[in-house]
């Protein structure tokens, strides 16, 4: 029996991946527009690196590392650029946060969307992700494990802590 060499249409497995590598990066990325500028690059990266995967299982675990990394650079450049401004500026009185007060015509639903996503913003990002991906992109157990190169058993244990530390949150704002 002669074995065939698979290839990989590159295109078209980013365009597959895309949507899941978003939810990903804009997880732990508080910018949109960084978080579109760190697909690109994940994108430029994947496709300009001379060992690629041939085996299709594999594509989603490399392109998870690939986002990961990306994703640190991000935030190293972001923080040494933020380093050398407040340097190079005096620091004076800054503009003081505005905090709006909650209208009083608000609906419980809005408030208590507000709730959930401040929590989700103090989760550890790893946490976030993985509630992203199982809520709002639907995946299941097994997607989550092969996308991100980990056993189901690891994702319904990150999932168990990922909720409790969810509702813990949830529960000091109320």
């Amino acid at each position: 029996m002669e074995e065939s060499v698979m290839t990989i249409d590159w295109a078209k497995a980013l365009d597959s991946h895309r949507r899941w590598l978003e939810t990903v990066i804009s997880s732990r990325l508080s910018d949109r527009q960084a978080a579109e500028d760190v697909l690109q690059e994940v994108a430029l990266a994947a496709i300009s690196q001379r060992s690629r995967p041939v085996d299709p299982e594999k594509v989603a675990p490399w392109l998870y590392r690939i986002a990961l990394r990306k994703v640190i650079n991000h935030h190293r450049v972001t923080g040494r650029r933020r380093r050398l401004i407040e340097g190079v500026v005096a620091k004076g009185p800054g503009p003081e946060e505005f905090v709006a007060p909650a209208p009083g015509e608000w609906l419980m639903k809005e408030e208590d969307d507000k709730a959930v996503q401040r929590a989700m913003a103090q989760l550890r990002p790893q946490d976030r992700q993985l509630l992203l991906l199982k809520y709002t992109e639907g995946w299941g157990y097994q997607d989550i494990s092969e996308h991100l190169g980990i056993s189901i058993k690891t994702v319904e244990y990150r999932l168990l802590k990922a909720r409790r530390a969810l509702r813990a949150k949830l529960a000091d704002f109320h």
